[in-house]
């Protein structure tokens, strides 16, 4: 299996020192959203914040083909999908909480009892977005992730270079969960099913694939689409900021029929550079994954993300949180573990959300840490890319075990759960229960439980 995983890290490089050379004819496409300038400053609410709940991950699915993936989660614990087209998934369900109720859910990949490796099929798309100015012709910003950036590699060679795709790096483990080599996100997948899986059971990225063509999306700043996020008129003395809407519409062209037509067996991978979005009059978004019915029609369904990659050579106004794969770790971790975003069976108990201000009820992985201080969130991983060291940026990952609460972390004292990855101590500081209605979880997020009776017991 090490022979393996070294091969897909040798093939990630390969890959990714050929990307920005696979594409010669550009595709332009237009939001077909309407709108009108964006007068006034936007508001900074963070990257990620609460306000922006619809569009961390996202389901399109309708309700059909949102009951027929919660049918298939019933029965046996870690069985494989069937019964729709997706990518390689499994099923399972566990009991928490002081009701015992059972939680369903879907994950990408094969059964970890089973063992074996399931590589998942991938496209990465480098979008390049020009925000074209007031007079309508003018190109004010070209935000291109296929063309040189830090230490000259383009953003899509250093990510296909990076540890969502390297497998030689080798992560620390502790507090009872042993070291692990390969793909950031296959150890992460990996550790949340430590005591069940089998040793040799791995769930990597392939080699990704590449477009035969480039994608430009064209951003109008009289149609709303993009403007300036203090408010002034371009060229921006603060920083460019997009409209999620028009983005969102270009990438469903991007990975529609018109455009890539990506199958459901493969998940696209959308790479944006530099540029972070707003909804309404709040700031910002940088990225998010969904589930939409898939291009074949009838039960299929197409699990995708988009992420902007920021270079470490460009101003960052959110730093260290958005540097080149941090994001995007985020977002794969996320997909991993909740591929389909359901909103009917993959439910678990509401939870708060890392920023401690909005509940969720599904397993976003890393949601629970992304508000945490920058040692809690911010793991670095050096790697030695085709154009040189580069000490890359990913996000600390909450741990199936977080949502399970199993084992549950004692309150104090050694010997408390470990729900992070791969920084295992970000979570294990548990909340003592010291009144009726009570928070039991770690960092800012945590567990909101009521247990109905007078004198607030913990369970």
């Amino acid at each position: 299996m090490r022979k393996v995983a070294g091969l897909l890290g040798i093939l990630a490089l390969t890959f990714g020192a050929l990307a920005s050379f696979a594409a010669t004819k550009k595709v332009y496409l237009k939001s077909t959203t309407h709108g009108t300038p964006v007068k006034g400053p936007i508001k900074m609410l963070g990257p990620d914040d609460h306000a922006f709940a619809a569009y961390k991950a996202q389901n399109h699915l309708t309700p059909a083909l949102n009951n027929l993936i919660a049918k298939q989660q019933k029965g046996a614990q870690y069985h494989n999908c069937t019964g729709f087209l997706s990518i390689p998934c499994f099923n399972s369900w566990f009991v928490t909480g002081y009701r015992n109720s059972v939680y369903s859910y879907s994950m990408a990949g094969h059964s970890p009892k089973a063992g074996g490796t399931t590589g998942l099929p991938n496209e990465v798309i480098g979008l390049e977005l020009q925000l074209i100015g007031p007079d309508g012709v003018t190109v004010i910003y070209d935000n291109n992730p296929n063309t040189p950036q830090d230490l000259g590699l383009s953003d899509v060679q250093l990510l296909t270079q990076g540890p969502l795709y390297d497998a030689t790096t080798t992560y620390p483990g502790g507090g009872g969960l042993p070291a692990d080599k390969g793909q950031f996100t296959d150890t992460t997948i990996r550790a949340s099913f430590n005591g069940v899986k089998a040793a040799n059971w791995h769930t990597p990225l392939n080699p990704p694939r590449f477009p035969s063509v480039s994608y430009v999306g064209l951003l109008f700043y009289n149609n709303g689409d993009w403007a300036c996020f203090s408010g002034e008129l371009p060229p921006c003395t603060s920083f460019q900021v997009v409209n999620i809407n028009s983005i969102n519409n270009i990438f469903l062209q991007v990975i529609g029929p018109g455009g890539e037509n990506n199958p459901s067996t493969e998940i696209p991978i959308i790479l944006t550079d530099y540029v972070t979005a707003f909804s309404g009059g709040g700031c910002c978004v940088l990225g998010f994954h969904s589930a939409n019915p898939g291009n074949e029609g009838g039960n299929s369904v197409q699990v995708w993300t988009w992420t902007t990659f920021i270079p470490q050579s460009s101003f960052n106004p959110f730093a260290p949180f958005g540097y080149d794969t941090f994001v995007m770790s985020h977002e794969v971790s996320e997909l991993y573990h909740d591929p389909f975003v359901q909103v009917t069976g993959t439910l678990v108990s509401p939870w708060i959300d890392g920023s401690a201000s909005f509940g969720q009820i599904n397993l976003e992985t890393g949601d629970v840490i992304e508000a945490m201080a920058d040692a809690d969130s911010d793991w670095h991983v050096p790697l030695v890319t085709t154009g040189g060291a580069y000490t890359y940026h990913t996000q600390n990952e909450a741990l199936l075990q977080w949502f399970t609460r199993n084992p549950q972390a004692p309150t104090t004292g050694p010997g408390t759960g470990v729900y992070s990855w791969p920084n295992t101590n970000t979570l294990n500081n548990g909340h003592p229960c010291t009144s009726q209605t009570f928070v039991y979880g770690e960092g800012p997020g945590g567990f909101v439980f009521d247990d109905g009776t007078a004198n607030g017991q913990c369970h």
